[in-house]
């Protein structure tokens, strides 16, 4: 029997059937009538069921449709009322009157809670923002209560402040139109918070780290040969004659002879010599094939045996480290009493951890009730004893750095018999950052001058004469090193410098108060870190930073010198030959005590009154010749390698260790 195709089928369905469409616009429609068979009543209702699905399905309004546009242009929340769809004309096809009610209900229903859960949304992310914003605030005020530098009455204000700030952003998230601004203020507050938490805790930690007093000092010990030998290493010098000192430095050399020893696997062969004279002359005349020395003595080397930088060639050196012995840190309240701070500027570039000469010594006399500070600068050439090394014998100031900067304050404390209970520590890099990192500063000239020898500018890579008009200068890192350091030009000689180093420390003070410490404080507490170093723990920083927000006080600075007559003795670190010193002038040293102790004694003080030494020494603004000190200038040598690596030239062409280009 063959088998009729689907459409067939559907056109004889379509001859036996007749379809009444329903009426419109009737709530309750009639009932279409079929003719035919049962089978046939049966088929035509469930074609006329999907015709009536197909054509009067209710629509339901979505989300963002016409009803919702005029909230949604006014950023407004959308009306929790719902506006009901139009019911379908055939719904009595399928459902009874109840049911289609019920269905009507759960579509506003769904629609309902969509706006409500949008709206829920919104507040949910405003009140995140909120909480995270007070976390942050939390922790801000937490590191400043661990920092412990602002008085009380500012650390409440602030903490009010930001709680306020917390509860306002928090509440503008149940307003239509505020919510927005609530987010926006919290995610700026959250960003200023954070930064302030990294600022806070940058200055404890650099707080930490210059306030951790080591207990040890580097010494750097080199291995040196003559310029034109063949040895490339100490390896190569393994079967070399080597020079030593005798005494002078014996201990140190001696635990670089067992690091290089340990390094070879066996002993290296050693000549003593009392001098370093005679050990220089040795490597000279070949009796000996190199020699071990500490690099600090460089210069002290260099001055009595000129070219003895470019005659020698370093292959090795060694880190020696050896224990610091200080006195125990009183635990002094330096807001309520008087104290001493001796100030050493290292005449080296780099890190603090490495012995040098004390380019800089200014004894700071503060008194924190009557807002004084008295600065007596001693000269570095001055001729005094470095107790527990010279034995009673004297040496140049500037050399008890060598040792450590235990001795140079022993050396101060010997000078005006008083007890120096704290020490600042800086170089020639950490002045120059400090400088750069608030924007330079003022210092005022006494009269009109430029640097004796060349200056680099790495800025732009060139050599120049740094030049200083009388009055108002505004300074950078390197001018205010080069005119803290200058003396060849100097009207007053080392005294004038001695002036000008004060007048930079009290030009960074004075900028230190101002705004600039804003844009420039982390420059400035980079610049601390690993080229400054103190006694100072960071609680008493922090009481000495507490006490001045609290009361804003007004600092009264005096500067004050101590004069000497110039001579050439022998020294306890070079006694080969007499150097170049100043012998400290007895009632000069005298009037300066005198200030001291009516300072330590709670008085309020005025300059040393003037000894007839010094006044032979002060010079008339009116009598300097600026023209000549404009262009009193050394030869223009050819700055090569050695100039750089070794910080300059003396006069005589020579290099000189350690010291930059500016007078030294």
């Amino acid at each position: 029997m063959q088998r009729k195709n689907t459409f067939e089928d559907f056109e004889e369905l379509m001859k036996t059937t007749t379809l009444e469409p329903p009426k419109s616009n009737t709530e309750e429609s009639e009932k279409t009538e079929i003719k035919g068979t049962e089978e046939q009543k049966r088929q035509s209702l469930e074609f006329d069921s999907k015709v009536v699905r197909r054509t009067s399905e209710p629509q339901i309004p979505a989300y963002g449709s016409e009803m919702f546009e005029e909230s949604e242009a006014e950023d407004e929340e959308p009306e929790v009322y719902v506006q009901p769809a139009r019911k379908p004309e055939n719904t009595a096809r399928r459902y009874s009157e109840e049911e289609a009610e019920a269905r009507y209900r759960q579509r506003e229903e769904r629609l309902r809670n969509k706006a409500m859960k949008r709206r829920k949304n919104k507040h949910i992310v405003g009140k995140i923002f909120a909480l995270i914003q007070l976390i942050i605030s939390v922790v801000f005020m937490g590191l400043l209560a661990f920092l412990n530098v602002l008085p009380t009455r500012y650390f409440i204000i602030i903490s009010a402040v930001l709680a306020l700030l917390a509860l306002i952003c928090f509440l503008f998230q149940f307003g239509r139109r505020t919510h927005w601004v609530g987010k926006v203020i919290s995610i700026i507050l959250c960003i200023a918070l954070a930064f302030g938490s990294v600022y806070v805790w940058k200055t404890k930690y650099t707080l930490d780290t210059v306030t951790t007093t080591k207990n040890y000092q580097t010494d750097k010990i080199v291995i040196a040969v003559l310029s034109d030998d063949s040895a490339e290493s100490v390896e190569d010098a393994k079967d070399y004659d080597f020079g030593i000192m005798s005494a002078l430095d014996r201990t140190k050399v001696d635990m670089a002879i067992t690091q290089i020893n340990t390094n070879l696997g066996s002993k290296i062969k050693t000549t003593e010599y009392d001098t370093y004279s005679e050990q220089v002359e040795a490597l000279y005349d070949g009796e000996i094939d190199a020699i071990i020395y500490n690099q600090a003595l460089d210069e002290l080397i260099e001055e009595n045996n000129p070219g003895f930088l470019e005659k020698i060639r370093v292959i090795d050196n060694f880190d020696v480290e050896t224990e610091v012995l200080m006195e125990d840190v009183p635990d002094l309240p330096i807001t309520k009493e008087p104290f001493i701070v001796y100030l050493s500027g290292m005449d080296v570039y780099g890190e603090l951890e490495q012995t040098s000469r004390s380019d800089v010594n200014i004894m700071a006399c503060v008194n924190p009730t009557t807002k004084q500070v008295l600065l007596v600068s001693v000269p570095r050439d001055a001729y005094v004893e470095i107790p527990g090394i010279t034995d009673g014998e004297s040496d140049k100031l500037t050399h008890a750095g060598m040792y450590g900067i235990q001795y140079s304050i022993a050396s101060m404390e010997n000078i005006f018999d008083v007890d120096i209970s704290y020490y600042v520590r800086v170089n020639f890099t950490s002045l120059m950052m400090m400088v750069d990192a608030l924007g330079g500063i003022d210092v005022d000239s006494d009269y009109s001058f430029s640097t004796y020898y060349k200056q680099y500018d790495e800025e732009t890579d060139t050599w120049s004469y740094y030049e200083y008009d009388k009055g108002i200068n505004h300074l950078n890192g390197a001018y205010a090193l080069a005119f803290a350091r200058e003396r060849m030009n100097a009207a007053g000689g080392d005294y004038q410098r001695a002036k000008n180093q004060q007048k930079v420390i009290a030009a960074l003070l004075e900028r230190l108060k101002s705004p600039a410490i804003l844009t420039g404080y982390t420059g400035l507490l980079t610049s601390l870190e690993g080229k400054m170093d103190t006694n100072f723990s960071s609680q008493q920083i922090a009481s000495l930073v507490k006490m001045q927000l609290n009361d804003g006080a007004e600092w009264n600075i005096i500067s004050s010198s101590v004069y000497g007559i110039s001579s050439q003795e022998y020294c306890a670190s070079y006694a080969e030959a007499p150097l170049d010193v100043e012998v400290l002038d007895d009632d000069s040293i005298k009037a300066v005590q005198e200030v001291i102790d009516a300072l330590m004694a709670g008085e309020v003080i005025a300059e040393p009154k003037a000894t007839e030494l010094q006044e032979l020494y002060e010079v008339d603004e009116s009598d300097v010749d600026s023209d000549y000190y404009l262009n009193n200038h050394a030869d223009d040598y050819e700055y090569d390698d050695f100039y750089w690596e070794n910080g300059g030239y003396e006069s005589d062409g020579t290099t000189t260790s350690s010291s930059s280009s500016s007078g030294e």
